[in-house]
């Protein structure tokens, strides 16, 4: 059984290795993330490494159609073109030559060379438009957005954004609540200075000047009470909201809120789903 260079088997690995990175960095990430990308730019050097030209040049475009401004396109172009003049040299072939096995056997701490795992530099998470093209896509990987059609994006959650809005609105009605309150409380004042006034003049006394005194004074009474409560209500709604957005990265679940009303009664539904 001839036997295999060590170097040709750590290539293999090494490729296939590479290969199920970019699978599922494609699965989670999407298409369109900086790690993806460097995934897909790092799988490319490794066949240029290998000597599987053609599937060098196909990740090389694939890469640059998804970023059509990299910083190193010059340079990855002139990899595409010496690429592309060595597979029709060697036919078209898409298997990779293992190198010559030495007649000397290679010490046993003999590593396969590794493959630049340096990303692009500059690289950023783009949002491009991916011109048609016509090669075939990357194994488990989506082909590219058609023209005619926008790129797709990545969208990001935010759970607790209601929450927080309705936190900061039932706090907003409850500040006006409090200034409704000092106005009940002025009034109070008010009709309580002009009893006293009429008594110091020896007037007649009023008895609607007094019910206004009273039915002001129960409403600042009803308003600070309101208010309070509803922006300590806003306020919990709002922390509560924060903590929705930071316990949505690690859980799943879902809260719906919806009021009750019936004759002579009312309330509310509070359900959690996990």
């Amino acid at each position: 059984m001839p036997a295999q260079n060590p170097y040709f088997v750590g290539r293999e690995e090494e490729l296939k290795l590479r290969e199920e990175v970019l699978t599922l960095c494609n699965k989670v990430l999407g298409p369109q993330h900086r790690d993806t990308l460097k995934a897909m730019y790092n799988l490319a050097q490794s066949y240029r490494q290998a000597g599987n030209h053609e599937q060098a040049v196909h990740f090389y475009k694939t890469y640059l159609r998804y970023v059509p401004k990299a910083p190193n396109r010059a340079d990855i172009e002139e990899k595409i073109k010496a690429e592309e003049q060595l597979a029709a040299k060697g036919g078209g072939t898409t298997t990779t030559t293992p190198p010559p096995v030495n007649t000397t056997p290679p010490p046993t701490n003999t590593t396969p060379p590794p493959g630049n795992t340096t990303p692009p530099p500059g690289t950023t998470e783009p949002t491009v438009t991916v011109p048609p093209g016509n090669a075939t896509p990357p194994p488990g990987y989506p082909p590219p957005p058609q023209p005619g059609f926008p790129p797709a994006t990545t969208t990001t959650s935010d759970p607790g954004k209601k929450f927080r809005i309705a936190g900061m609105a039932t706090a907003g009605a409850g500040a006006v609540m409090m200034v409704v309150g000092i106005i009940e409380w002025r009034r109070a004042v008010s009709a309580s200075n002009e009893i006293e006034q009429a008594a110091r003049n020896g007037d007649q006394f009023d008895p609607a000047v007094e019910q206004r005194g009273h039915s002001a004074e129960t409403a600042q009474k009803v308003f600070y009470t309101l208010g309070a409560l509803a922006i300590a209500g806003g306020v919990g709604l709002f922390f509560y909201g924060q903590h929705v957005t930071a316990a949505s990265e690690t859980t799943t679940w879902r809260v719906s809120f919806a009021p009750t009303l019936a004759p002579n009664q009312g309330g509310a539904t509070l359900r959690i789903n996990f």
